[in-house]
Parts: structure tokens; sequence; C-alpha cells
């Protein structure tokens, strides 16, 4: 996490309305564009934004295709008393852009002992943890607080960084690089960090050192989990996915999988293949669940060993039927995390660390996932579509 400080720190700057994609109703599917919203304007203890570029994730497909997506339209009303009246927000929460201003409260008295390299000014390249919390409840009271009880994501129950301006509050925004460097971070990539963050959760929690690993989900998580197992030091990396699985192995196999396998047929070449590699145990010492498909839960649970560890990141579409948990956990002895964004903010300062370390070269493999194009909001239809049909991963939008 960064601290700001700024001698400009009573800049507001008068700017005209911007470009932004919004979700208006969600029993419609689709987003619609928007030349004429106002700018948001700036809260004491905040930080506007000019976004430079902004990655597409999972939960926005959901958005985007919101009348088949229960669980999408329940979140995105949580908040809201009348149940049945949702109001227009701005989409979108992955992100990164420069400082264009910070809010009054963020004055330079009031950080005067902070190091100047950790101070945010006006001009500095940054992105943003976009899950807010309340600072109250007991999760946040006790280090938790990426699962605060009442949590509000920007672009899911707030306006989102689909804009060309987002406000943030200040201690969310994590500095990249100063005076607009981004050198060591390309936008593409400072614009995908949250997910990235996802994906270093998971493998961090898992502790994969020495140990034979499934991944079960070969997306854009699933791929970058592949390269931290490898990088972290596991023994064996098992790799599955049901779609797409050239393109997907073929960087499975490059960021160091050691076995990938097509399941859309079903998945007894996992099975055979965890019993033939993994005897003495009988099973893999952790699975990674990164796609959310009711098969991948089932399979996770089948080839983990007794005592071993499943780690959930990956969100079904509706509840599990028939799921055997005693012989899928309690009788295996197994130990079960569910893994929800990043800790606040120590993946952050992670994800830095890993970044700033050449010999791993993470901006490359990570560029190497997202798709070639970048994409204006005006074509917005055209990116969702690509994504929808499975012929991009993981594309980037530059308002």
């Amino acid at each position: 996490m960064q601290v700001l400080d700024t001698p400009e720190s009573t800049k507001d700057s008068q700017i005209d309305g911007m470009n932004c994609l919004v979700k208006e109703s969600l029993e419609s599917d689709g987003l619609v564009l928007k030349s004429d919203v106002s700018v948001p304007p700036i809260g004491s203890d905040e930080v506007r934004i000019k976004v430079i570029a902004t990655a597409v994730c999972g939960t926005d497909k959901s958005i985007y295709n919101s009348s088949s997506s229960e669980g999408i339209r329940r979140e995105m009303m949580r908040y809201f008393d009348d149940k049945s009246e949702f109001n227009p927000i701005i989409v979108g929460h992955e992100f990164c852009g420069i400082v264009d201003a910070l809010g009054s409260g963020v004055t330079a008295e009031r950080f005067s002992d902070v190091p100047e390299n950790l101070r945010l000014s006006a001009g500095d390249y940054v992105t943003c943890e976009m899950h807010l919390s309340c600072g109250h409840c007991f999760q946040c009271r006790t280090g938790a607080e990426h699962i605060c009880t009442r949590v509000k994501v920007k672009g899911v129950h707030l306006d989102g960084c689909f804009a060309e301006y987002v406000t943030v509050p200040y201690k969310n925004v994590i500095l990249l690089g100063k005076d607009g460097d981004t050198k060591t971070i390309p936008p593409k990539v400072g614009a995908m960090l949250d997910a990235f963050g996802n994906a270093v959760h998971t493998v961090y929690e898992a502790d994969v050192r020495g140990k034979s690993v499934a991944i079960l989900g070969a997306g854009p998580l699933g791929l970058m989990a592949a390269f931290l197992c490898r990088d972290f030091g596991a023994a064996r990396i098992y790799l599955t996915e049901a779609a797409d699985v050239d393109r997907r192995f073929k960087l499975g196999e490059e960021f160091g999988a050691d076995f990938c396998f097509d399941v859309s047929s079903g998945s007894q070449k996992v099975y055979d293949a965890v019993e033939k590699y993994e005897t003495m145990a009988n099973g893999v010492d952790v699975v990674l669940e990164m796609s959310g498909s009711p098969s991948a839960y089932r399979d996770a649970f089948k080839i983990v060993r007794n005592g071993g560890t499943v780690l959930l990141l990956g969100i079904t579409r509706k509840p599990l039927d028939n799921f055997d948990i005693a012989n899928g956990v309690i009788w295996k002895g197994v130990t079960v995390k569910g893994i929800f964004g990043r800790k606040m903010f120590d993946t952050w300062e992670t994800m830095l660390s890993l970044l700033n370390a050449e010999k791993l070269d993470i901006t490359t493999k990570l560029d190497k996932i997202l798709a070639t194009k970048t994409y204006r909001l005006s074509e917005y239809e055209e990116a969702f579509t690509n994504l929808t049909s499975g012929e991009e991963m993981k594309l980037v939008f530059e308002p």
C-alpha cells in the first residue's frame, strides 16, 4: 500500500463530460456507451485518476450477459433497499492510470513524515485495489480486510473504471511509477494486476514448494498460476482445460506445466496420470480450482491426496448438486480454502516485488495472455463478443 502526499492536493480540474461504459439494466444483456457523463468529483480523502488502460475480467463478462447470470444480478443489487430498482453504474474494476488530482484532505502536512519516494503526486503512474472495505467490521479490524463483510467493489456496486476518469480512496492507490514512469510495468500489464493478484493470492496460500499441483482451468488465472507454481518450486504441475486447448496448452507448457489434459470429454486421463505419477501419496498435494466448472470441483476432490489441500478461486454459476463431502473431504482429511480477491495490501506488495524481479520476467508472461489488439471503449461489443466466443482470453481497453 502506498501513502499519498503532494503539494498539489487541492487541485480540482474542471473537465467536461467523459466517455464510459454503463450498465443500465440487469434484465438486459449488454452495456451502453455514454459520452456525456460528468467526470467524478473528488472527495476529501480520494484520488482522481485518468485511466490509460483497463482490462476485462470474468465478472465483467457476467455483467455484460446479466440476463443469464442470476448471481451477478443478486450481487449488484446487494446494497439497494428497493430490490426492484437498479441505478445504472459505470462498469470495470481492473485498470491503471495517471493521477489527475488529489482530495483536499490529502495534504503535505498530513503525511510530512512519509519518504518522498512513497508520496503520491499528480502525474504519477498508479493502479488501485478496487475492493473498498468498511474498516469497522471484525474482519477489517483483525487483518482480514479483503473479506470485509460490507465490502463494496468499484464497477460492481459503485462506478468503476471503464471510463476516462475514476475516483478511489487514497489508501487503495498502488504506486507503479513516479512521474508517469511506465517502463517497469507497461500499461497493458498494469491494467490486469487485479487479476494477477488473484493468482498470486491463491498460489501463496497453497505454498507449492516441492509439491505436486493440479491447476483446474487454463484461463488467464490458471495460466498465471502455472508460471507462479513453476517459479515458486512446484515439483509437478498438472493443467486441465476444456476449451481452446491448443492455444492454452501451448502457453501452459511454456509456463512450466508438466502435463496438460483436455477434459472436454471427461477426466479419466487426469485420474490415470495422477494415479501413475503420485503413487506414494495416492493423489496430488495441492489442487487449485481456477475455472468455476462444476465438473472441475468434482475432479478437485477426486485427485487430491488424503491430507492434501484444495484452494477454490473459481465461482460456480449455481450451487453444486450431489457433492459427496464425506468421501471428498471428511474421510480424506482434506483442507479446503476459499480465495477471494487479494489480501489488502500484502498481496499487492508481493506482486510489486515479483514484477520488479527481472529474472522472473513476469511482465512478458502476462503480456502473452493478453489479446494482441487493444480495444477502444467504442469497440466494446466486438470485444465482449470475442471474449464470450473464446477468441480472446483477456483483453484491454484504452478509453
